[in-house]
């Protein structure tokens, strides 16, 4: 059997209740807070037919009618009650037997007089069938009824109709300081609320409890500031209810509760709160709570963010409105490790400190998580993407140097770069490719992809994925985040997307201000390069091409070697049969000394050239005005030189050297130069009708001597009819016109710009 919990009143209210439960014709009934029945007075039983024995413990709701039940109004009656501090209580209520009858009462919230904790709810009311019919009777019963159980256990006053106290119970003497016999006959106004709480007077007409009184009004759970005898102020909770006799209001009944201590309670936990939301929503650490969900077998298997704050959204680039749901249906991809470490956290206690990467998000985190209740932990995250991507570049530098230093093979070279650019930037395709300027065009030899990708390797050409062409030959690096948006590829976006570059960055390799080739990393989705980025590719960039740098050099090193070899036999084997031949026409030992000392000049000066030019030939015309350079006395026309621009190789050089050094001797000797108004014609063109382009060099002299055919050829008419052509593989041929000597050279123009 439920025992009788007992109400928690003073002696003077105990005695009351004696009073109370013998009044037979209420039904008076204490609930619990969960709204079982916790006391029964004879009224009750008398009313319901339930004996205490059998009510105590049950739920409150057996005297209501099954649609009251349905509809929820126990229920809507306890929380109107405690959150109002009154609820009416107007309906067909049933009795043990099922007969059902008009009730009329109330109920309010009970709290414990010193801690102010609420503990229960007090339920009156009455059998009012009959008096349904008679409203005044009724109406005139309720209010009695009502002006007894709303103040129980509160400071109630009693004033009359000038609002003058005719009553003032111990809990208002308690409450106030003042004795009730020092009370009676004072205007409550004037007593106790004659201030507002920064201390202004408050005037009478402006007291919401005279005005009421004065209309006749009833006034219920008004906040509002009382005084104490000594001055401190009190925080109230008041209700003033008119009452009345015969239909004319003749004074009031006010309780009283003193909400001093709640009000700072709230106050306290408002500043509280504010101070917490504060630093919860402006701490530039992440920070969120989460629940553990676990599946059928007890394993953890998802989490719910249950509160997160603004740094936490920004560091994870999650909304803040992901509060509620699980981790699951943000991050479908989330690791299960990370799930695992949070419930391992709930189940041991033990707070954990631990790294983690979100690739869908692409961002490291240190976490540092405890436990909070139940399956709940909070967890502080601080976000170390950017050291761990310089901890991670720094490491990629370091091995690339470690690879690049065992490599001599250009293409090996590129591979290593790439794959290593590529993992590191988490691209889809890296590479290095040669650049055409002229051709705007780029030459992929051969790329990295990540796994699933097709290689690119080829021709393709810029203008085929945008206009950026022009940023790369200024030497400009070109970031482009997303292609469909950027003005530059918008157009050709679809080019773009179909070789997974839909972000690319691209690094121009100049040499001498010429852009030869470019540096490129892309990626298949939209992406924002940071400047951390560009600053790895120009790393990796500049080793690199050190790399190749160095295996070019040492391959043209090796190429200079031999072709040094090569051209030092050719030129002992040149100044050889240059000494022989002159040596064996020369008529005494001076002659051949000059002929043979200026024909080496001649040689030397062609070997300048090529010097000049770090032996890989050099411009037609420079050939042409360096070899004619000695004959070349200074007067005006003396020399009528043009031409295109052609380039030629070592050997070409060195035979055409010689060649004009022999023409211009000749000329200097019997022909136009050895004259004042003799002059030199040398023009050459290049031919493109024919299958193979041809070089076509003409050496006309006019205004010099008449000129008769030589009676036989000597050394310098054989080098030069032979020499060049030995070296080029063309026709020359030597005719003595009336007017001068004119040498034609053609020759195929690969011949002249061979590299041999």
């Amino acid at each position: 059997m439920a025992s009788r919990s007992p109400l928690p009143f003073s002696a003077r209210e105990r005695f009351l209740e004696t009073i109370l439960d013998s009044a037979t014709e209420f039904a008076i009934l204490t609930l619990d807070l969960k709204g079982r029945i916790s006391s029964w007075n004879n009224g009750a039983e008398a009313v319901f037919g339930w004996t205490e024995a059998e009510a105590l413990g049950d739920p409150g709701h057996i005297i209501f009618t099954p649609e009251d039940r349905a509809d929820g109004v126990p229920e809507q009656e306890l929380a109107c009650a405690r959150e109002k501090g009154r609820a009416a209580d107007e309906r067909w209520h049933v009795c043990k037997d099922g007969r059902r009858f008009w009730a009329s009462g109330s109920m309010v919230p009970l709290f414990d007089e010193l801690s102010g904790n609420h503990e229960g709810y007090l339920k009156i009311l009455r059998d009012r069938t009959r008096e349904r019919l008679a409203s005044d009777v009724m109406s005139e019963q309720r209010q009695t009824l009502q002006t007894v159980t709303d103040h129980i256990g509160e400071a109630v006053f009693q004033l009359d109709s000038a609002g003058r106290i005719t009553f003032a119970n111990p809990a208002a003497e308690q409450m106030f300081g003042w004795r009730a016999d020092e009370m009676l006959g004072q205007d409550l106004h004037q007593l106790l609320h004659h201030s507002h709480p920064d201390g202004q007077p408050y005037s009478t007409e402006e007291c919401p409890f005279v005005q009421s009184l004065r209309r006749g009004e009833t006034i219920r759970d008004h906040e509002d500031v009382f005084f104490h005898k000594h001055g401190s102020s009190r925080s109230v909770l008041a209700t003033s209810a008119t009452v009345s006799q015969a239909g004319q209001s003749n004074g009031a009944v006010m309780t009283v509760r003193d909400i001093t201590q709640r009000k700072a309670t709230e106050q306290q936990l408002t500043d509280s709160e504010a101070r917490w939301r504060g630093l919860f929503t402006g701490m530039q650490e992440g920070f969120h709570r989460g629940e553990i969900i676990r599946d059928e077998a007890g394993h953890a298997c998802d989490f719910r963010f249950l509160e997160l704050n603004p740094a936490f959204a920004t560091q994870t680039g999650l909304p803040i409105s992901s509060s509620g749901r699980t981790v699951r249906e943000v991050i479908p991809s989330i690791q299960q490790e990370v799930i695992d470490t949070y419930a391992r956290v709930v189940d041991t206690g033990e707070p954990i400190t631990f790294e983690t990467h979100v690739p869908a998000l692409g961002r490291w985190f240190e976490v540092r998580t405890r436990k909070d209740e139940g399956e709940c932990f909070a967890s502080l995250f601080l976000n170390i993407t950017r050291r761990k991507q310089n901890e991670l570049r720094q490491a990629a530098l370091i091995e690339l140097g470690d690879r690049l230093r065992d490599l001599d093979d250009e293409p090996a070279i590129v591979a290593a770069t790439a794959e290593i650019m590529g993992h590191t930037l988490g691209a889809d395709r890296a590479g290095y490719s040669a650049v055409d300027p002229v051709q705007e065009a780029i030459m992929v030899a051969q790329d990295w992809a990540r796994a699933g990708l097709p290689s690119v390797a080829g021709l393709h050409r810029f203008r085929d994925y945008g206009s950026y062409i022009e940023n790369l030959l200024a030497g400009e690096v070109v970031i482009i985040a997303d292609a469909e948006h950027d003005p530059r590829t918008a157009a050709d976006a679809a080019a773009l997307i179909d070789i997974n570059a839909r972000a690319l960055l691209n690094l121009p390799v100049l040499e001498h201000g010429r852009l030869v080739a470019s540096f490129f990393v892309t990626k298949g989705a939209a992406y924002t390069w940071s400047s951390q980025d560009v600053t790895f590719v120009q790393a990796v960039a500049d080793r690199a091409r050190g790399a190749i740098r160095r295996v070019q050099a040492e391959e043209q090193q090796a190429v200079l070697n031999r072709e040094l070899s090569h051209r030092m036999k050719n030129l002992l084997a040149m100044v050889q049969a240059i000494t022989m031949q002159t040596m064996r026409n020369a008529t005494d030992l001076e002659q051949a000394r000059e002929t043979l000392a200026a024909r080496l000049i001649a040689l030397g000066k062609g070997h300048d050239i090529l010097l000049e030019h770090e032996y890989k030939g050099a411009s037609l015309a420079e050939v042409v005005r360096s070899a004619v350079a000695l004959h070349d006395d200074g007067q005006p026309g003396r020399f009528q030189i043009s031409g295109p621009e052609v380039h030629t190789g070592p050997s070409a050089a060195l035979s055409l050297s010689l060649m004009l050094h022999e023409l211009g001797t000749n000329a200097a000797k019997y022909g136009a130069l050895s004259t004042a108004g003799g002059q030199v014609v040398l023009r050459w063109t290049i031919d493109q009708t024919e299958v193979e382009p041809l070089v076509r060099l003409c050496w006309a002299e006019q205004g010099g001597p008449p000129v008769t055919p030589p009676s036989r050829k000597g050394f310098g008419s054989r080098l030069i009819e032979r020499g060049l052509a030995g070296a080029v593989g063309g026709n020359i041929t030597l005719a003595f016109e009336p007017t001068g000597l004119v040498c034609n050279v053609e020759a195929p123009l690969a011949a002249f710009q061979a590299a041999t």
